[in-house]
């Protein structure tokens, strides 16, 4: 065996002189990173070229995710007709179309409690789809944007069962004014725009769950939250609803309620197929939104102290809500949300399958 001063050494060029600054004359010590070390410039393609690929590997991964738990529309609604069930994903309550407002099923939070504060820009929905006698419920919020006072709730809330298309404005009541169910005033909606991305059937990068409308006040001082900015994992957050108190509750609760939490990393909403546009929002030792929450507000406290809105409930990852909730980012969407309340943006054309993705929030019925 030979020595190790016999081995055989790797071949090395000889080292070229190192470069002259040409400022001082003398050698400058500016050369070109050893290969393979950590500031080599091909090295950090190449890992470049790696994070790239594991990002695409990614977004395939979620595409597929979100395709498999896709359900067709006709399937979403012969499963309403059968089994709550159904609504494993969605947090919208659909009931059928009651005879008063005493069968009125809304939005609530499990393990939640009643309203500490009088929440003004707090909103409640019913989307009334009369052909089928169903009625969805959700919850929403009243928005200020430019001075213009509109409602931010999510696309699902609102969507025709077959098209995708927002609803006719007649079809919808909003009720606000108290966090008591039975002091709630219903408004005259005059305007509803669906995201034009809106869609839970073809796994796109982005769900886009969210959509606008505008209300005729009838003499009311409304009063909208402003939209805030998230600012990272683990920011506390309270989330309010209309929406269920228990997994078989058949009433909604007399008072709005609500949960502390906070936002978590976007993996533990993997389930329920988290895109761009969205954040998590951790449930608490099992406390979190329920069916008809769809469109609840999460809201965080800006740097004077005052509530502002961050997100907007659209899916469980839970069949049992106890889970985390994946939430529309309200600041991803701001733009879209200002320019279709302040201008005269056209209905979406876009078809999409409504219900084609994790559990939505809302109640039909």
């Amino acid at each position: 065996m030979p020595q190790a001063a016999d081995r055989q050494q790797p071949h090395h060029q000889p080292a070229s002189p190192p470069p002259v600054d040409r400022l001082t004359g003398t050698a400058s010590s500016c050369r070109r990173p050893a290969p393979g070390t950590a500031a080599d410039p091909f090295l950090i393609s190449r890992r470049q070229r790696r994070r790239r690929a594991t990002r695409r590997g990614d977004a395939r991964r979620d595409t597929s995710q979100i395709r498999r738990i896709a359900l067709t529309t006709r399937t979403w609604l012969a499963a309403l007709a059968s089994s709550s069930l159904a609504l494993a994903t969605a947090l919208t309550v659909v009931t059928p179309a009651p005879a008063s407002a005493a069968g009125d099923v809304g939005v609530n939070i499990i393990g939640g409690s009643d309203a500490t504060e009088s929440y003004p820009f707090a909103a409640r929905t019913l989307t009334h789809y009369t052909d089928l006698g169903l009625t969805a419920r959700c919850t929403a919020s009243l928005v200020t944007v430019r001075g213009v006072i509109g409602v931010v709730i999510n696309a699902h809330c609102i969507s025709d069962l077959e098209t995708g298309q927002a609803m006719p404005a007649a079809d919808i009541d909003v009720q606000v004014g108290s966090t008591r169910l039975d002091q709630l005033t219903t408004l005259e909606v005059t305007k509803a725009v669906v995201n034009p991305e809106w869609d839970w059937a073809t796994g796109t990068d982005r769900i886009a769950d969210i959509a606008v409308m505008r209300v005729d006040p009838a003499g009311l001082a409304l009063t909208g939250i402003r939209i805030g900015h998230q600012s990272g994992d683990h920011r506390k957050v309270r989330v309010l609803g209309w929406g269920k108190t228990s997994i078989d509750a058949t009433q909604p609760p007399a008072v709005l309620q609500q949960l502390d939490t906070r936002l978590t990393a976007r993996r533990h909403c993997a389930t329920a197929g988290i895109t761009a546009g969205e954040i998590c929002v951790d449930d608490r030792n099992g406390a979190a939104p329920c069916f008809g929450d769809s469109g609840g507000p999460a809201l965080g406290k800006n740097l004077r102290g005052t509530w502002v809105l961050l997100g907007s409930a659209s899916r469980e990852t839970s069949a049992n809500c106890d889970g985390p909730t994946v939430y529309t980012d309200i600041d991803y969407w701001s733009d879209w949300i200002t320019k279709a309340l302040t201008e005269d943006v056209p209905r979406t054309h876009r078809h999409v399958a409504p219900g084609a993705a994790a559990t939505f929030l809302s109640h039909v019925n």
